[in-house]
């Protein structure tokens, strides 16, 4: 039935997908008369300005407009569009970015490294990392394969960079914008407000502000069930019931200001801040047809997350290169209240609340010579701290029906923190005008210490634990220039999450017969960490433009090597447990995406991937086993038309989105994914006033978007009809 919904679903988006027009991935600058051709897109993927088309590598890049006219909010609303990329959506402020395939479960550390502009938003310690909004943003840049050189640990499978505008000198410009749209089934209207100011203050300063705040209604109900009723009379607690609860709101200001006292020099300042409140959870019961799930009365359910992010950017152009120093500060805290009752028969809330705190520096050096060679290279440096306390509390109304006689469950306080220095370089030399060699490196050295300290009747065992390791990682690629319009590659590349400490096993009921191994495995009980896992790149890909650059099309076949995998093994004392590099899996696939401007009003964007992700090597699951997380296939296609109505521009846009069936892991059968979502766009530009009108998840699917456990997880949100009105001065 899900294949044939799913089938059904596709066949209206591109009905009307056919009638709405094509997808503006890329501007045409041609006045009308010239023949249309595709605009030039530059990026800055290889820490250099550089032709995307001439960028050996697999990226792909969206543009303002193309932000704009899609309505694109979040990482949730593209990212499952492009080439072999899974969103891992568990509710506001948890994601994760699962890139071909390289990813195991819920939580783990990132293998992924997200950015906004300069700032990191995933670090080394936490397992999720926060999405901030794109309002007022240049581009999107997701660069696919491990980018270990240039971005270092973390970024193992990819990288994903939201570049915001920077201030302009020459140009007073604004716009405000207000949002109103309906959820089906949701308790009340979503509404949103966006602003951006861009004040030149003279010759050489200018100030650019933007504010936000978006406001969701929650759609999921709290109902009742036999399981909750049981539970509700063993706790003497009763169930909750309330409609429309997981309504969120998102609040935002940034300010950039730009010093340029000259043509050599320029140093750039922003400043942003973004809040987050949730009422209640958005989880669903997957096995109820409809957007409810059951909790007992236990407390409020709620989610907070607050992030500052501070960066210092100063460019300093010597002539023969530029050199440029990045200084980025990272303050979060995050708090998290759900109800236990949901998955276990306790009358009792996990409470959860991270001060996190970084210091991220880079200094680098980018080369533009005139021969044949050209280097790019640096200094890194990072220093990160991370403070968590989690709790389980019984809060039952009967205090006789509490098995543990106490009101702390169980208490944990983590302190983690993390110090690395890393030299990195990367060197390209043209052998020919068309033939050119690159060779990379990464030499990266850290120390890590994690503090945990436990209390209450189900605590473990403190733990103070600590690693340190120093190693490198490596790059090589060449690329072809084959003509103008077509560029071949071939590229080995590395990356690398960095590792930590863990807790031993006790000899004297792991290690009975005294030979210093878990009993019942290989494990020496003398490992108190694991290293860092790496993954290892082999990549073939082709970049072609055609039609007269009316069609671009890029491709790109690879096969990546995960190895020293953490896995947790057990031994034949079932009490006894260790987690060491023992994992081996393999992704291999095919990537492709093309543009199409078939007039110069009418264009479509395409883009399809197929992932191959299994493991190889059974410690770290049964060998041949799909790596959960990721889906086998996606596709996406867009269309964008540009005409005159009344003698204003207007458009008409429609986006299709598959993304195929996964698992969430062993432990998890509900299948996750195996859906289409179609989104429609229109909107006039009269003078200075923008009138938008658009529809999300327009056919209204309700599939299973992340299937969690115990009958737990996310379906799509429902569809959205909206209409924006902004003016620009």
């Amino acid at each position: 039935m899900r294949t044939i919904k799913s089938e059904q679903a596709l066949a209206v988006g591109l009905a009307l997908m056919s009638l709405a027009g094509t997808a503006q991935a890329q501007q045409r600058t041609e006045p009308a008369t010239a023949p249309p051709v595709l605009e030039t897109v530059l990026v800055t993927a290889t820490k250099r300005a550089t032709d995307l088309q001439s960028t050996a590598g697999s990226i792909s890049a969206l543009g303002a407009q193309q932000i704009d006219n899609r309505s694109l909010v979040g990482m949730e609303d593209y990212l499952d569009a492009l080439p072999s990329v899974n969103y891992i959506d568990r509710g506001v402020g948890e994601n994760q970015i699962i890139i071909r395939g390289i990813g195991l479960a819920f939580g783990e550390r990132a293998t992924v490294g997200s950015y906004f502009g300069e700032v990191p938003l995933s670090n080394p310690i936490i397992s999720t990392s926060s999405d901030m909004k794109l309002v007022d943003m240049e581009r999107i840049e997701v660069l696919r394969g491990p980018q270990g050189t240039l971005y270092g640990g973390g970024s193992m499978s990819g990288a994903v960079r939201n570049i915001p505008n920077a201030p302009y000198l020459d140009e007073f410009e604004g716009r405000v914008a207000v949002d109103y749209s309906s959820t089906d089934g949701a308790d009340g209207g979503n509404g949103d407000v966006t602003a951006m100011l861009n004040l030149p203050l003279g010759d050489e300063l200018a100030l650019r502000l933007v504010g936000y705040r978006f406001d969701n209604a929650g759609y999921v109900d709290l109902v009742s069930t036999e399981l909750l009723e049981d539970r509700s009379a063993a706790t003497g607690t009763p169930v909750a019931e309330k409609e429309g609860v997981g309504g969120n709101r998102f609040t935002g200001a940034r300010a950039s200001l730009l010093w340029q006292p000259s043509d050599e020099l320029d140093v750039t300042l922003m400043v942003a801040h973004q809040e987050l409140e949730e009422d209640g959870r958005n989880d669903v019961t997957l096995s109820r047809q409809a957007y409810e799930a059951s909790a007992l009365a236990t407390g409020k359910e709620f989610k907070t997350d607050e992030l500052s992010l501070f960066n210092l950017l100063v460019n300093y152009d010597m002539g023969w290169g530029t050199l440029t120093s990045s200084t980025s500060w990272v303050d979060g805290k995050t708090a998290d209240s759900s109800d236990l009752g949901r998955v276990i028969d306790w009358a009792a809330v996990g409470f959860s609340e991270r001060d996190k705190e970084g210091l991220v520096q880079e200094l680098r050096v980018a080369s533009q010579f005139d021969g044949k060679l050209q280097v790019t290279g640096g200094l890194y440096y990072e220093d990160f701290e991370s403070f968590e306390r989690c709790c389980w509390r019984w809060t039952g109304d009967d205090p006789s029906l509490n098995p543990f006689g106490t009101e702390n469950l169980r208490t944990v306080n983590t302190l983690s923190t993390i110090d690395q220095v890393a030299v990195f370089g990367e060197l390209d030399y043209a052998l020919t005008d068309a033939l050119v060699l690159t060779v990379g490196g990464r030499w990266f050295d850290y120390e890590r210490d994690d503090d945990i300290d436990e209390s209450g009747p189900l605590a473990a065992i403190p733990n103070q634990l600590s690693t340190a390791e120093s190693d490198s990682r490596y790059k090589a690629g060449i690329d072809y220039q084959l003509h103008d319009d077509a560029l071949l590659y071939a590229l080995w590349s590395e990356g690398f999450r960095l590792g930590l400490g863990v807790a031993t096993a006790p000899p004297t009921i792991c290690d009975v017969d005294n030979d210093g191994l878990m009993d019942g495995t290989t494990i020496s009980l003398g490992s108190s960490s694991i290293d860092s896992d790496t993954t290892e790149n082999f990549e073939l890909g082709g970049k072609f433009s055609f039609w007269d650059r009316r069609v671009s099309l890029n491709s790109s076949v690879y096969r990546i090597d995960w190895t020293d995998i953490p896995v947790g093994a057990v031994g034949s004392n079932p009490v006894c447990s260790a987690t060491v590099n023992g994992g081996e899996a393999r992704s291999q696939g095919v990537e492709l995406e093309a543009q199409v401007l078939l007039t110069s009003s009418l264009s479509l964007q395409l883009a399809a991937s197929y992932t191959d992700a299994e493991f190889t090597n059974n410690q770290g699951g049964n060998e041949g086993e799909r790596l959960p997380m990721s889906p086998e296939h996606n596709g996406y296609v867009g269309l964008h038309y540009d005409f005159l109505l009344a003698q204003y521009p207007a458009f008409l846009r429609a986006d299709a989105t598959y993304v195929g069936a996964f698992n969430t892991g062993a432990t998890i059968p509900t299948e996750s994914g195996d859906y289409v979502t179609v989104d429609l766009n229109a909107g006039i530009t009269v003078d200075n006033v923008e009138l938008k009108f658009y529809a999300s998840n327009l056919t209204n699917e309700d599939d299973v978007t992340v299937a969690f456990f115990l009958d737990r997880g996310w379906r799509l949100r429902p569809r959205t009809l909206g209409v924006q009105l902004a003016y620009r001065f």
